[in-house]
């Protein structure tokens, strides 16, 4: 018979995560996102709707405004220049002394402040009518503004106020444009730019064009079903685009001038631009019997449903309830089988943390607990082992200390015994010298004992170190230069500057290096200086950009302008070409314009 309890941990686990996400696919992708992904868009439609609805009425208001505002200003203007007419005529009827010239000059002064072309005319005579005005003030009545409004095509213009006094035997007309005078506070440029503004923030939602313009219900019909882009627009006839907006040319695609008269109020249509689905926002913002003025918004389809929301961010919430409801279902289901996972976790992080005493005392027939009794062995045998490894390597480890202590103990009975070696040949060379009579011998072995004294300071620094494979420069150098100095009389007043920077150099390096030093110094005091007077010898030693660099100078007379390291006769010399080159890997360089200047470098 069939019992759940009798599968293997695997099947049980992969039964139920197959339940689980089944019915989170089935929930999330057959029931929910479909629909979720509809609603956003009706959602999304209506929200524009709405947003152009509130475009609209502030289109509305800023149209109202500005037709209380300009003819405010039209009034005030027309009042303004009354004022100056009548001001100019009191003074010319009054004051004898007022000239006509004077009076001339100042209602021309009419068409400096405001937009106004002035005539000024004798009465009855035409000798000084100016052609500028191209109208005929004979029908117009006196002291009476006459409004002449031209419509020639749909585009806002400014129209003419026409006006005509007398001053005696002067007739003054004037002809001014609807746009009196410039607006000082630039109310209508400030207004264009937030209007703007909102059309650039509508236009980063949609992606869409927004444009507003005016458009002729009267138009012909073969104009009315021709797209707003293919018509022939001369003069604007049939439309014409706000210069508010942002755009020049209609990006409205197929759309009709019919099937925008057809919208009433405001509404959105489907058709195409640029090949693809498109929508397009009308609202009308008002009409009359011969114009419409209308506001439009138009995306492409694809652009605007981009913009939905995704349907997952909605069912979060449900996805993560019923997760956890699986999963606590889960919990419910696998307790005992997870509480022994815990219990082979805990016991797997201790043994990481070196305890190898714990045990899982997990036990059973399935896999888990075949793995617990296997686990639990394994660590029988790893304590074993570690515990044997540990007792091998204390012994190998004695093992090793005992053989490093001989070691050292031999080193430093083999450097001792060196070092007294040495010390013996250079006190037999010190008695041979004693004996002899011979300056050229003399000098001879005093190289000879320097040479030697060099790599015998080296086994008393390391013996009174306790080191055996490096040896601090600046100590061995200042000592070594110092010992070289003492074997000669000094009789030239010779003075030694040392810059030798602290470092460890190995065994080696420092014997060579001490060698090369041995010979520039006891050359520079044989055979630089003929007189006893600032006789300086300069010695620096440093590391820089992993390479050493020992730079030896003094002030004497240096080498002959012929010399070559690689050719020359002096031993000497031949040596320290030698161990730069072959045991340094070093290159030398030489120099004699001023004394003698000996540089050498080599790799750390």
């Amino acid at each position: 018979m069939f019992k759940y309890k009798n599968l293997s941990l695997n099947i049980k686990i992969a039964f139920v995560l197959f339940l689980l996400g089944f019915f989170l696919l089935t929930f999330l992708f057959v029931l929910l996102i479909p629909k979720i992904q509809e609603e956003q868009y009706k959602e999304a439609l209506n929200n524009t709707e709405k947003k152009v609805l509130l475009i609209k009425q502030q289109i509305r208001l800023v149209v109202d405004y500005f037709k209380e505002y300009g003819s405010f200003r039209k009034e005030e203007a027309k009042k303004e220049i009354l004022n100056h007419i009548e001001k100019a005529k009191f003074r010319y009827k009054i004051d004898k002394n007022y000239t006509k010239e004077e009076l001339t000059k100042e209602i021309n002064e009419i068409s400096k402040e405001y937009n106004c072309q002035v005539n000024i005319l004798k009465k009855d005579s035409t000798l000084d009518k100016k052609n500028f005005i191209n109208f005929d003030f004979k029908k117009i009545k006196d002291n009476e503004w006459l409004h002449i409004e031209t419509k020639d095509n749909l585009c806002p213009h400014p129209s003419n106020f026409l006006y005509k006094t007398h001053i005696k035997d002067m007739q003054i007309e004037l002809n001014c444009s609807s746009y009196f005078k410039p607006d000082p506070k630039n109310i209508e440029l400030r207004v264009k730019k937030i209007i703007q503004e909102g059309f650039s923030l509508s236009q980063a939602i949609h992606k869409g064009k927004v444009f507003l313009m005016w458009v002729n219900k009267n138009p012909n019909t073969k104009d009315l079903n021709t797209p707003l882009t293919q018509l022939n627009n001369e003069h604007n006839k049939n439309y014409c685009i706000s210069k508010i907006s942002n755009i020049k040319v209609p990006t409205s695609g197929e759309l009709t001038l019919k099937e925008i008269l057809k919208i009433k109020d405001t509404n959105y249509l489907y058709h195409k631009i640029e090949n693809k689905d498109s929508i397009t926002f009308v609202s009308t913002i008002y009409e009359n019997d011969t114009e419409k003025f209308i506001f439009l918004l138009s995306a492409f389809e694809d652009d605007f449903k981009s913009n939905i929301n995704s349907p997952i961010l909605r069912i979060l919430p449900i996805s993560i309830f019923a997760l956890l409801a699986s999963i606590f279902l889960g919990i419910i289901i696998f307790k005992k089988w997870i509480r022994n996972i815990d219990r082979l976790s805990t016991v797997a992080k201790a043994v990481k943390n070196g305890d190898l005493s714990i045990r899982s005392e997990v036990k059973g027939s399935d896999e888990l607990g075949l793995l617990g009794v296997t686990f639990d062995l394994m660590l029988d045998d790893l304590e074993d082992n570690i515990k044997n490894l540990d007792k091998k390597i204390e012994e190998r480890t004695q093992e090793l200390t005992k053989n490093v202590k001989s070691k050292e103990i031999l080193l430093r009975e083999l450097n001792h015994r060196v070092k007294n070696n040495l010390f013996m040949i250079i006190n037999f060379i010190k008695l041979q010298k004693s004996k002899l009579k011979s300056e050229e011998i003399i000098d001879s072995l005093n190289t000879i004992e320097n040479r030697i004294y060099t790599i015998s300071l080296i086994h008393t620094k390391l013996f009174e170190l306790k080191s055996f494979d490096s040896i601090c420069a600046q100590h061995y150098i200042n000592d070594l230069i110092d010992s070289i100095s003492n074997t000669f009389n000094n009789s030239q007043n010779i003075k030694i500057k040392k810059d030798i920077q602290m470092m460890d150099l190995d065994i080696e390096t420092a014997m060579n290096c001490g060698l090369i030093l041995n010979e520039l110094i006891t050359n520079s005091f044989k055979y630089a200086f003929d007189s006893n007077k600032n006789n300086l010898i300069k010695i620096s030693f440093y590391k820089a950009s992993e390479k050493y660099n020992l730079i030896f100078e003094d002030n004497g007379k240096g080498l002959k302008d012929d010399f070559d390291i690689n050719s020359c006769s002096s031993l000497g010399m031949k040596l320290i070409n030698s161990i730069t080159t072959y045991q340094l890997n070093g290159e030398v360089k030489v120099e004699s314009s001023k004394g003698l200047r000996v540089s050498i470098s080599f790799a750390s």
